[in-house]
């Protein structure tokens, strides 16, 4: 498997304390083989051939260790998501994006939740990783 290198939004870390503490917390996770953080620009490198499992392990390091990486929060309308098989795959797919930490389905509400690492994934990411699935993620109304 190639290797894969992930850039993580570091939030308080101002330090060079800091900076080497969320360095040895990432250095931790086993699917990490270089990990790096550049306390100037606020991010940490790694590098993994399993990086959607190696952002969820290096987000908790990082949180366990006393600090936090910037996240966001996507909220999208769905369609074809029916039943909680449907919530299982939907689920499944998203997951296995680097940087996707959580996927929340509502099904009787047509909606869904997806926190992703801030900067790692784009809306269009996440829609067209369900296409061949046929469930559709939509831009949720306001």
């Amino acid at each position: 498997m190639d290797n894969t290198t992930i850039t993580l939004p570091l939030l308080d870390v101002n330090s060079a304390h800091c900076a080497l503490r969320v360095e040895k917390a990432i250095r931790t996770v086993p699917a990490i083989t270089a990990a790096d953080v550049d306390l100037d620009a606020h991010v940490a490198h790694f590098t993994s051939g399993e990086p959607a499992q190696a952002v969820k392990e290096a987000v908790a390091a990082i949180q366990q260790a006393g600090y936090n990486v910037a996240t966001d929060q996507r909220h999208f309308d769905t369609t074809g998501i029916t039943c909680g098989g449907c919530v299982r795959s939907v689920t499944s797919v998203l997951s296995a994006l680097p940087g996707v930490l959580a996927v929340t389905v509502d099904v009787p509400n047509n909606t869904a939740t997806v926190e992703v690492v801030k900067g790692t994934v784009s809306d269009d990411t996440l829609a067209d990783a369900l296409k061949p699935t046929g469930y559709r993620l939509l831009p949720h109304a306001a």
